[in-house]
């Protein structure tokens, strides 16, 4: 998921200017999760009726938050404590009276971790958590609001807290001690791209190149992992810095919170009954896993799930997975985007065309970025984006472009397609690139062309929404434009081997392979299987005459065991050769000696490396 780093100047009203205000918290006053706010006004508004708003959505999420529903309470008073009349607007607006004598807001807030709502659930790494001496997550969209017109005003916040608690965030500070911390953002775009989390200090710190890099973790059980995390995101780190000649921040921050997920975990491994996984899947249903990313820094809501033997499952696959994505928005959309992102409506949101750019460019360099830095084999590369390609066709191109999606994300019929940015957004972004160095015989690629615009633009100005792929195009060729026309914004179908034949990659819509055989799978073995839990265990139901690897009806099998087996050393076992299975038979583990076998299958939307080149 995605955000940014604003700086545009908003245009006030010659009637309507605020100076800098100053927020007061106390974490030390929170009652039952709700939070008190006090804001004072350095000056009155000129105007009798002002409003005062929490964001409907914010930038990088492409999805309606509505801030103002976690609203319990709002008072506008004026210097000598007289309470003025104010009237809620819709989800997020506060509209006050008589706002020329308005000398203080005072507003009590609950948070959104504990809330599960049904219509418009917010995603985790952007909400809001408040326990009690232990936790304050502020996604700040959450926290603050603004006065109409004044977004582009400086705010001071004085954050009073227990001790043992300490703020992390890219935020500039003003002064810390034991009892307080005292933040300025320049902005109210700042201050939103810049989330808190408060807690007992647990973090890392290290450099890439010249980039200070703090890794900050909230675990609910109290367990230390920032050293350990360090080390997961260490090689991934060292991959940016090679792919990049230099990172645009000085800084940056990953605020991690690690929730307590055995519950999910057990009725995955299939330890749970029917009934409990079925209450589970109703309290767990709008789980937001996965990361938001800002200026200089991202928010991560991980799951310790209990089983960090199935990898894909792990807290530190869960982690590296996202990393890199979330770190190398600070290219785009951070340093390049459109005035609609630069320039953002909190409260009417007018999305912008491009996250082809800022999610389809942002992910295929998360990938590249692996393979070339050694993270990933060149054949692991290819399948990541082998299965983006084929999930990639599932996009309605007859229906709607790519950036016609992107313009109105926000509206139902396109949104159920937004998850397409990280999948055809990718591919057209990998395409895009081989296209670039075709058409400049390999002296530019995508990276050249996107690093000499962010020179250009940066984190402060903002490209022209209407010409920026025109603009794009000039810095290449003339003929790229075609590539624009057929695939971004208009509704064709690709032709990857149009592109990607040049970078030495061939496609397939089908071929024939030798490919290991599993004795799991029904179409390879003359068995029938019923999935326990969500499918990693499975029971064996019955055996045919042509069942080949030593099952038995009423065996249980694991699909962790069987890759544990078939790759003891990390590479897959030859035909002919030995694999040793475990399997639970009358209650008791044994172990099958399985021949490997190997067996000629098609498989569609192939990316294969083309041995020549």
């Amino acid at each position: 998921m995605k955000n940014l780093y604003f700086a545009i100047i908003l245009l006030l009203s010659p009637f309507f200017v605020f100076s800098q205000h100053l927020y007061e918290i106390d974490l030390n006053k929170i009652e039952k999760d709700v939070l008190p706010v006090k804001m004072t006004l350095s000056k009155a508004p000129q105007k009798d009726q002002v409003t005062y708003s929490f964001p409907a959505t914010v930038p990088g999420t492409y999805d309606t938050q509505d801030f103002g529903r976690f609203v319990l309470s709002m008072n506008a008073k004026t210097a000598d404590g007289k309470i003025l009349k104010v009237k809620k607007q819709g989800n997020n607006s506060f509209v006050i009276y008589d706002a020329k004598k308005l000398k203080y807001l005072e507003y009590t807030l609950e948070d959104i971790m504990d809330r599960k709502v049904k219509k418009h659930p917010i995603f985790d790494p952007v909400a809001t958590n408040f326990e009690e001496g232990k936790n304050f997550l502020f996604n700040n969209g959450g926290i603050f609001g603004f006065f109409t017109g004044e977004e582009a005003e400086a705010i001071e916040i004085k954050i009073s807290k227990p001790s043992q608690l300490y703020g992390s965030t890219s935020l500039p500070q003003i002064q810390s001690n034991n009892g307080q911390q005292h933040f300025k953002a320049n902005s109210y775009h700042q201050l939103i791209d810049c989330p808190i989390m408060f807690s007992v200090p647990d973090t890392a710190q290290f450099y890439v190149g010249n980039t200070k890099v703090t890794i900050s973790v909230f675990d609910v059980n109290g367990v230390p992992r920032a050293k350990h995390f360090y080390e997961v995101l260490k090689r991934d780190m060292q991959a940016i810095d090679e792919f990049l000649p230099d990172l645009p921040v000085d800084n940056y921050t990953f605020i991690i919170y690690v929730d307590d997920l055995k519950e999910i975990g057990k009725a995955i491994t299939g330890k749970m009954g029917l009934i409990k996984k079925i209450k589970l899947a109703l309290k767990f249903r709008n789980l937001g896993l996965g990361a938001l990313e800002h200026g200089n820094s991202s928010t991560y809501y991980l799951a310790d799930l209990g089983v960090a033997d199935i990898k894909e499952l792990s807290l530190d696959n869960q982690l590296s997975g996202a990393a890199i994505h979330e770190f190398m928005h600070i290219l785009t959309p951070l340093g390049l985007h459109s005035e609609r992102i630069g320039n953002f409506n909190y409260t009417n949101p007018l999305m912008s065309k491009h996250l082809w750019l800022y999610e389809g460019v942002t992910e295929y360099f998360a990938n590249l970025i692996k393979f070339k830095g050694g993270v990933i084999s060149p054949d692991e590369y290819l399948k990541e984006m082998e299965a983006k390609l084929a999930q990639g066709l599932d996009f309605p191109v007859s229906e709607m472009s790519f950036t016609e999606m992107s313009e109105h994300v926000l509206e139902e019929k396109f949104h159920k397609h937004y998850g397409q940015v990280y999948m055809r957004g990718a591919v057209l972004a990998m395409l895009l690139d081989a296209e670039i160095q075709r058409l400049t015989s390999g002296q530019k690629s995508l990276i050249d062309v996107m690093l000499l615009l962010n020179a250009r633009y940066g984190a402060n100005r903002s490209f022209d929404e209407q010409t920026f792929i025109a603009e794009l195009v000039k810095e290449v060729h003339p003929d790229l434009q075609n590539f624009f026309t057929l695939y971004v914004e208009g509704k064709n179908q690709w032709k990857p081997n149009d592109q990607l034949n040049y970078i030495g990659i061939t496609y397939h819509d089908s071929l024939q392979e030798s490919v290991l055989l599993s004795p799991f799978n029904p179409k390879d073995n003359d068995i029938t299987l019923k999935a326990i839990g969500i499918g990693l265990e499975q029971l064996v139901v019955e055996t045919g005459p042509n069942e080949w690897a030593g099952l038995k009806k009423g065996d249980i099998i694991n699909l962790n065991d069987y890759r544990s087996a078939i790759e003891p050393n990390g590479q897959k076992l030859k035909e002919g050769e030995i694999a040793k299975l475990k399997v639970k038979r009358n209650n008791e583990v044994i172990i099958l000696d399985v021949v490997v076998k190997y067996g000629m299958k098609e498989k569609k939307h192939v990316l294969r490396w083309m041995k020549n080149k």
